[in-house]
């Protein structure tokens, strides 16, 4: 079957192949657009609670508690709309949908032009068939914890479930997210579904498994690294299941020749240090109390969006950071070593 790809050209990416969840809805930033200084990109919001029903070895989280407001997180909206952002990661200090004000938000966000994307273990609340109906109908990319698809045990121990229960209802969840359309084939290329993946030592093995699975249910995978901040950041963080530099580039170099062997996709300048499929688009987080830092892999504090001005905290990244800002960036985690 001839091969048929997207108008746009993607950051990162070029034009991608239609049907294989090539990108999440979202993250297709146009190139023409990626370096536009009067755009942001994507923004990790850590808007939701605290809360959490698992206690993942690796969180990249603080667990901090939010006391932004919905007032506040509705005047953050609006500063991010007003710099045409095109996508906020909806992260969480914990689990995003068991917030009290999270629809609220998801609905205000979709009002304001902006893609919601909300990365969720899936398990605790979407396999409420009303709200996965009503987060259809607004159209946001829903992106579940995946650390394993076919290793019960591997993926129950992640998230430290003591029920061993997690596994079985997250993948009743991604069913019926299938089953609802968020996999849906869209001309742009973009997938509305897509997998959260951290590769170690004990999972790595699945990788061309479900890139396979994914590409051929049109669902976007991350193939992601431990970040360098929250519980991994810690002196007792266990790293006997970190992958070596040299590991991760054959698992990268697998990747990019199993996509363009058998999906006609070639992403070979994606050897990146962060995710396998994609460069990296994210540019600032705002964290639940509204402090901001320049991204999920770097915590150091450059300000507070409920008191400075977004064109401000902007102006201070980019000079602190100026190998992070839209102008210079290549794709690569400046706060991730390099893959060999």
């Amino acid at each position: 079957m001839k091969t048929i790809y997207s108008k746009e050209k993607y950051q990162w990416l070029g034009k991608v192949p239609i049907g294989i969840g090539a990108v999440m809805k979202g993250w297709n930033i146009k190139e023409s657009d990626f370096r536009n200084p009067k755009q942001l990109p994507v923004v990790d919001f850590r808007a939701m609670t605290n809360a959490c029903p698992h206690n993942c070895f690796h969180c990249f989280t603080d667990k901090n508690k939010k006391t932004l407001i919905l007032k506040e997180i509705k005047n953050i909206i609006d500063q991010l709309a007003k710099y045409k952002t095109k996508a906020i990661n909806y992260l969480g200090e914990g689990e995003p949908t068991i917030d009290p004000d999270f629809m609220k938000i998801i609905r205000y966000t979709v009002k304001k032009k902006i893609q919601p994307i909300i990365f969720t273990d899936a398990a605790t609340m979407l396999l409420d068939k009303s709200l996965v109906k009503e987060l259809n109908k607004l159209k946001v990319t829903i992106c579940p914890k995946m650390d394993s698809l076919y290793n019960e045990k591997y993926q129950n121990w992640v998230v430290g479930d003591k029920t061993n229960t997690y596994f079985k209802k997250r993948n009743q969840a991604i069913d019926l997210l299938i089953k609802e359309g968020f996999n849906k084939i869209e001309k742009d290329g973009t997938t509305r579904l897509g997998f959260d993946m951290v590769i170690s030592k004990k999972n790595k093995f699945e990788v061309p498994k479900i890139l396979r699975w994914c590409r051929k249910n049109n669902i976007f995978i991350l193939f992601a690294t431990y970040l360098p901040t929250g519980r991994c950041a810690k002196d007792n963080f266990n790293n006997s299941l970190v992958l070596s530099t040299k590991e991760l580039g054959e698992i990268y170099n697998l990747v990019d020749d199993i996509d363009k062997t058998e999906f006609n996709y070639n992403h070979s300048q994606l050897q990146m240090n962060n995710f396998g499929t994609i460069g990296c688009v994210e540019y600032m987080q705002i964290y639940g109390d509204g402090r901001v830092s320049p991204c999920g892999g770097c915590e150091t504090i450059i300000g507070n969006i409920r008191k400075d001005k977004l064109k401000d905290i902007i102006e201070k990244i980019d000079s602190k950071y100026p190998y992070f800002s839209l102008a210079k960036r290549n794709g690569k985690c400046p706060f991730r070593d390099l893959v060999k």
